[in-house]
């Protein structure tokens, strides 16, 4: 089964397609089922949504940044769609590292963070929480316009956090990680 990763107003949503007929679908949005009808209105016109048997008025606007601006019923949603995964992993390994799946959206920096020097993907992550660090080492790469680039701390210290995972999409001065 295939299911797409979704990142709206930065925060992650994960999305699959039970079933299909037609412009009716049933889809489960992090574990939450829901029954979705499209119909259009006519061209030019804002589309017309029915979500488990409630109406909504919907459109999609090009955002900046890879966004969609998906308004609904008035409000206005940033959308970014995140690489299509194929199959759902069959098990999910045990971690006592806690690892957030979003990007950071702080524009206030935190004392000790490590910041996206540029926007793109992380790639990998070298570092783990609870690691001591030098001044130097690589916390993480990242990877813009097919470079990959090596951010490194800042200080030396012990890795408190990470606030990103492989595949993350940040933009420039995220908060990726704390060291202290």
């Amino acid at each position: 089964m295939t299911f797409q990763e979704v990142l709206v107003n930065r925060k992650p949503y994960k999305i699959k397609v039970l079933e299909r007929n037609g412009n009716n679908f049933l889809v489960e949005v992090n574990g939450k089922t829901f029954s979705v009808a499209f119909k259009n209105s006519g061209p030019g016109k804002a589309a017309v949504l029915e979500i488990n048997g409630k109406t909504f008025s919907a459109s999609v606007n090009k955002g900046h940044g890879g966004f969609r601006q998906v308004v609904i019923d008035r409000k206005l949603f940033d959308v970014q769609l995140q690489p299509k995964i194929l199959k759902e992993p069959l098990t999910q390994p045990e971690s006592t590292i806690k690892i957030t799946k979003k990007p950071a959206a702080s524009l206030v920096v935190e004392k000790g963070a490590v910041v996206a020097p540029i926007s793109g993907r992380i790639v990998s992550l070298k570092a783990s929480v609870g690691r001591t660090v030098e001044k130097g080492a690589c916390i993480c790469v990242l990877e813009a316009m097919k470079m990959q680039n090596l951010v490194v701390s800042h200080k030396a210290g012990i890795v408190r956090e990470i606030r990103v995972s492989a595949g993350a999409v940040v933009n420039k001065g995220d908060v990726l990680a704390i060291i202290s």
